[in-house]
């Protein structure tokens, strides 16, 4: 899902930005966003660089000191790297005159390594780790006039739309409590389920970029991926169980919970995919969504206990 990728680009352009300064110390301009940096021939460039969605070039015999965060973007290397570099969906490319004094690691996009360029440090990579792949122009088969192959697009976001679907009528027939406590404290606390999840995402997105970085796709940064993930997803299904709620009610249907789920969840799922073509805007609002079921999810402990607040409400949930 398109929102839902860009929305995550965002949360590790944040958190990177606060965590990765207070452990790097960049310099003042260590930051891009949508901009293009080029070091020429022999220059030398010392600190920290984070860019988002930019086009950093390296020409032959420049000499770039200091670590290479990259989220989206692309990077043409053909001078000497003192440090170590980390991508996410970002297209890397060391010519044969490039040397890389550090570790190459790779989130869901192979790099393009030449004959001849070194790498003193490890390389890792791990393909298809792009939090749920963007239907984006760039990845869809070209369309016969050159534009963008809407139909190719409008499929992969249903596919996307049935599948969060699916998994969302499963998840609450099997985990109708835990679903219904994370819904219930959305409501309750949202603006304390907002902030938690908000922190929760900057936070996390930050630490694990910063394991992988300094520890080589560390088992505790992939497996925290993955928790970090099934606590959106649940997030995302007692939403989606709201809205199909209010969706039910207001044309006076009475459904199965599981059904309900599927329905909202759907409605949501492409409400984001729709949100998600706005570019940074629309990542940042789908950011801002997410944080209140991951917040709910993070308050319940994965909608395993009530929330402190609400155990009077609801006495037989207590162990």
């Amino acid at each position: 899902m398109t929102s839902l990728h860009n929305g995550f680009r965002a949360t590790l352009a944040l958190g990177s930005c606060l965590f990765m300064g207070a452990v790097f110390d960049p310099p003042a301009n260590g930051f891009l966003l949508r901009e293009s940096f080029t070091l020429p021939a022999q220059e030398t460039y010392t600190g920290d660089l984070i860019a988002v969605e930019s086009a950093i070039t390296l020409e032959p015999g420049s000499t770039y000191n200091g670590n290479l965060i990259l989220i989206g973007g692309s990077l043409e290397a053909s001078g000497r790297i003192s440090g170590d570099i980390a991508s996410l969906d970002s297209q890397v490319h060391l010519t044969s005159n490039a040397v890389l004094s550090g570790d190459l690691v790779n989130f869901g996009a192979e790099p393009e390594l030449e004959t001849g360029a070194e790498i003193t440090g490890t390389r890792q990579t791990i393909e298809g780790v792009s939090w749920l792949p963007s239907p984006a122009a760039s990845e869809a088969p070209p369309a016969s006039g050159g534009g963008v192959n809407l139909w190719y697009e409008l499929s992969v976001i249903l596919f996307r739309t049935f599948l969060l679907s699916a998994a969302a009528i499963v998840i609450v027939l099997f985990l109708p409590e835990p679903v219904e406590r994370v819904a219930r404290t959305i409501i309750v606390k949202p603006a304390v389920s907002f902030l938690i999840g908000l922190l929760t995402m900057m936070a996390a997105a930050a630490l694990f970029l910063f394991l992988a970085l300094t520890v080589c796709l560390s088992p505790v940064s992939v497996l925290g991926t993955v928790i970090l993930l099934v606590a959106v997803l649940l997030g995302w299904v007692a939403m989606g169980k709201l809205i199909g709620a209010q969706v039910c009610m207001l044309l006076g249907v009475k459904a199965d919970p599981a059904a309900m789920a599927g329905v909202g969840t759907a409605i949501l799922t492409l409400a984001a995919s729709a949100i998600g073509y706005i570019t940074l805007a629309g990542a940042i609002l789908l950011l801002l969504v997410m944080s209140f079921g991951l917040g709910a999810v993070v308050l319940t402990r994965f909608g395993g206990q009530n929330y402190l607040i609400l155990a009077e409400a609801a006495p037989q949930d207590r162990p």
